[in-house]
């Protein structure tokens, strides 16, 4: 019985480090995957019903991805054929891109913007197609990414978990080889 212990306690610290370690590596595809913001929430612009989601979903300094769905606002039927441009304005220096669409979700407009300082930037969205035009605003707010970093924190404690039971088991065989002779 007392032997089985340390090989049970090892058991349970090598488990606990590959829960961690699961926990970390879905965290991480989570994040990479889905975690896209909704700013902009079935809000009417001229003849458009818009939502608009950005990626990072706590948008930082540097890139700046946003995801424009457009329906027509009578029939919430998807707008496939429109020109979106998308450009930001704030305590930076001003971009704007073309947010584009593609034959696997033509409803779905995409476009890459830099936002280069920290504070309040306004993205604003203009938007032409046979249904006609329309303009939308929003705000984002840019932050430093030096920010808490839980995967950090997730990994450091698997390390040290594998490491510990690594040098647990290292002195308890010890102790039964000196115990043995």
């Amino acid at each position: 019985m007392r032997s089985s212990f340390p090989r049970l306690f090892l058991l349970c610290l090598v488990s606990a480090a590959a829960l961690l370690f699961t926990a970390a590596f879905a965290l991480d595809a989570a994040s990479a995957n889905g975690s896209v913001r909704l700013v902009v929430i079935d809000e009417v612009a001229g003849p458009y019903l818009i939502r608009v989601g950005v990626l990072p979903a706590d948008p930082i300094v540097g890139p700046l991805h946003v995801s424009i769905l457009l329906l027509e606002a009578d029939a919430q039927s998807p707008v496939e054929d429109a020109t979106v441009k998308v450009g930001v304005s704030g305590p930076g220096a001003p971009a704007q891109t073309e947010a584009v669409n593609s034959p696997q979700s033509p409803q779905l407009y995409e476009g890459n913007l830099i936002l280069d300082a920290l504070g309040d930037w306004d993205v604003t969205m203009d938007i032409d197609s046979p249904a006609g035009p329309a303009t939308h605003t929003f705000s984002v707010r840019a932050r430093d990414e030096s920010g808490f970093n839980l995967m950090f924190v997730i990994v450091a404690a698997a390390v040290v978990l594998i490491v510990g039971s690594l040098v647990l088991s290292q002195l308890q065989r010890r102790r039964r080889l000196s115990r043995g002779r």
